[in-house]
């Protein structure tokens, strides 16, 4: 028996880094865009605006479709969206391997995004599945990290992109998707069989998140979050370059070593978790230093190494939040079965916020300039700030609750 639940442990073990290393392939192909669009716009002589279309596909199908995806998730099942979105990757990054025009590489790009909504909804849910209760929430929090280190690591081969060509970038992220695709369909944990779905049952599910207050609250921290980690990730470099005269490379380099920070601050709240700290103060740290960072990192007067500095520490710090959303969501999922919808609204969320922030602080700095972006990026963290509050209240009513339940049985 003891030799069992070892084996057990160790099984439950593999699949959680399968799960997760899964995520970090498909996190990459946001990554590999970035890096490949310099050689792309001079392989097929694309303007700013379809080049930046390529890049925020991704984000256009999330924003729009996020919690609808969710559902059809749960529909479909999660181990097939699973190993079937991980599939339309590695299609969607063949076909862009040889596209022969902007209109076919955008239609790639819809393909990946796809699959890559099957594959980072369908992970967190089978993750809150397979792990024991004591260790959900700190599986979760590491899990959120999937985002930022694909997407450093597709980065990291930046040197090196300029001798393979992006269209071998392409095969070979197709190649690496095929074989993800084939060691989850061999490897990936079974999921439990769905009940049958009575009619109308797909727009319930989706309505029944929507309308639950709980969702709704964290849908709008993480929108707060995503606000502020993409308008950073998008300003940083051309604050740096316009305002601080900084080279377009050092600029590059030093904004890419910022992003990094953040994935130790998803890895840490989940350390933060176990140890016991609650969701809501993740949360509160998280906002707090975005609001403090607003002033440092946007109102000038402070030298380049304080602003990056500043900035390293805000997304480090602010790393905290979505570990902390993405432990929080199977909890407050209005069911069991609710899961996968719960975090396609938090996934909405996140590209929705993906989407306003950078475009929002584009114009209002434009307009202003940059010592007034405090003025449009701390009140969207304060909200972030206050949706902490309203969670720990709920948290502290939820706790009264069942303590006076326990009371009244022992009575």
């Amino acid at each position: 028996m003891h030799s069992q639940a070892i084996k057990l442990t160790e099984t439950t073990r593999f699949h959680v880094w399968l799960l997760i290393g899964s995520g970090i392939v498909a996190a990459a192909q946001i990554g590999n865009v970035i890096i490949s669009l310099p050689l792309i716009r001079a392989d097929l002589g694309l303007g700013l605006g379809v080049a930046g279309l390529i890049v925020a596909t991704f984000a256009t199908l999330g924003a729009s479709f996020g919690i609808g995806a969710g559902a059809l998730v749960q529909r479909l099942g999660v181990r097939r969206s699973l190993i079937g979105g991980m599939a339309t990757i590695a299609i969607g990054n063949l076909i862009g391997a040889v596209a022969p025009s902007e209109f076919v590489l955008l239609t790639a790009r819809v393909v990946e995004g796809v699959g890559f909504f099957g594959v980072v909804l369908a992970i967190p849910t089978m993750l809150s599945r397979i792990t024991a209760p004591g260790d959900r929430d700190f599986i979760m929090a590491v899990w959120s990290a999937y985002m930022p280190t694909g997407i450093m690591l597709m980065l990291s081969l930046g040197h090196l992109l300029p001798m393979i060509g992006w269209r071998n970038l392409w095969l070979l992220s197709a190649l690496l998707t095929g074989i993800c695709s084939a060691l989850l369909a061999i490897c990936a944990p079974a999921a439990p069989a769905r009940a049958p779905e009575r009619a109308g049952q797909f727009l319930d599910e989706i309505t029944t998140v929507v309308r639950d207050p709980a969702c709704r609250v964290l849908a709008l921290a993480f929108f707060a979050y995503s606000c502020q980690i993409f308008s950073m990730a998008f300003a940083l470099p051309l604050l740096l370059t316009s305002a601080h005269g900084v080279s377009l490379g050092a600029a590059g380099f030093l904004s890419a070593l910022v992003l990094a920070v953040s994935a130790i601050g998803h890895v840490s709240s989940g350390f933060m978790l176990r140890a016991g700290v609650p969701v809501w103060a993740n949360l509160a740290a998280s906002f707090g230093f975005f609001v403090i960072s607003s002033f440092a990192v946007y109102g000038g007067g402070l030298s380049p190494l304080v602003v990056v500095l500043s900035a390293a520490l805000a997304l480090g710090v602010g790393g905290l939040a979505p570990g902390a959303l993405y432990a929080a969501a199977p909890q407050a999922a209005p069911s069991a079965s609710a899961v996968p919808q719960t975090i396609g609204l938090l996934q909405q969320a996140s590209n929705l916020g993906q989407f306003a922030g950078p475009a929002v602080l584009g114009l209002w700095v434009e307009h202003f300039g940059w010592h007034v972006a405090p003025a449009i990026v701390a009140p969207v963290a304060l909200a972030g700030f206050a949706a902490a509050l309203v969670i720990r209240g709920a948290t502290h009513r939820q706790t009264t609750v069942r303590a006076r339940a326990g009371q009244n049985i022992k009575r």
